[in-house]
């Protein structure tokens, strides 16, 4: 057995040993038919935690191919653990692609894996690299609605932490605005309703350039931290339009 398969199967026998009946039903609720085997995620989050630290000296390479193999088995337990166990490796964070990234996204299929990659591992990165934001724009045309919600789903995080990304975040979420998948335009009301919060006025702005276009929904979730004046002003004219 090579070194990776070694790591993959203490890590497995970890989490097993710290799944229970009653979270895996929790997770089968509200991520219905994904493949789990009910471990919270602070239990995973304390692994991962303490994998580092017993593996302190273990090269990000071998990292990377522990997730590489977790990801294809598609199991939510082993790919949240390899999140986290990358998250704490910020410092290696400009070794990890763009490539290898997409091919982890191939096989995430519920959104609270899409949202965690999202905001511990990849946000970082596209903060740090900017010129990274063309690649997450292209997400957005993807036929997968897991990698459309997770281009959102960045955009959302990227204005956490006082951080301020009006014109990014918008130009990532206008071509989802009717999107056909509310996993999406959830998350798209998401990324608006953040953005709102430190650049009202040009929220006020985009969802008033795009009121033809946008569905009530998605228009009363998007403006719900922008002043009652405001969302007064914008619910009328898109009255109008209709």
């Amino acid at each position: 057995m090579d070194k990776v398969s070694e790591y993959i199967s203490k890590v497995r026998k970890l989490l097993i040993e710290s799944a229970d009946e009653l979270t895996k039903e929790k997770v089968l609720k509200w991520t219905s038919g994904v493949k789990c085997i009910g471990v919270s995620v602070p239990k995973i989050r304390q692994l991962a935690k303490d994998f580092n630290v017993e593996f302190s000296n273990l090269d990000f390479s071998i990292i990377c191919e522990i997730a590489d193999q977790f990801f294809i088995e598609e199991c939510r337990e082993e790919i949240l653990f390899s999140i986290f166990i990358i998250a704490q490796q910020k410092k290696n964070f400009n070794k990890l692609d763009w490539k290898r990234i997409s091919i982890w996204l191939k096989h995430i299929d519920n959104w609270e894996t899409c949202d965690q990659l999202a905001s511990n591992v990849v946000t970082p990165i596209i903060v740090k690299k900017s010129d990274l934001l063309k690649d997450l724009f292209e997400l957005t045309k993807s036929e997968n609605k897991w990698e459309r919600r997770f281009a959102v789903a960045t955009a959302a995080n990227i204005n956490h932490g006082g951080r301020a990304y009006p014109k990014e975040t918008f130009w990532i979420c206008k071509p989802l605005l009717t999107d056909k998948e509310t996993v999406v335009t959830k998350a798209v009301g998401w990324a608006i309703r953040e953005i709102s919060k430190k650049c009202p006025e040009e929220t006020f702005d985009f969802l008033k350039e795009n009121l033809k276009i946008i569905p009530k929904s998605l228009l009363k979730e998007s403006s719900e931290l922008l002043s009652d004046e405001a969302k007064s002003e914008i619910y009328d004219m898109k009255t109008s339009y209709t």
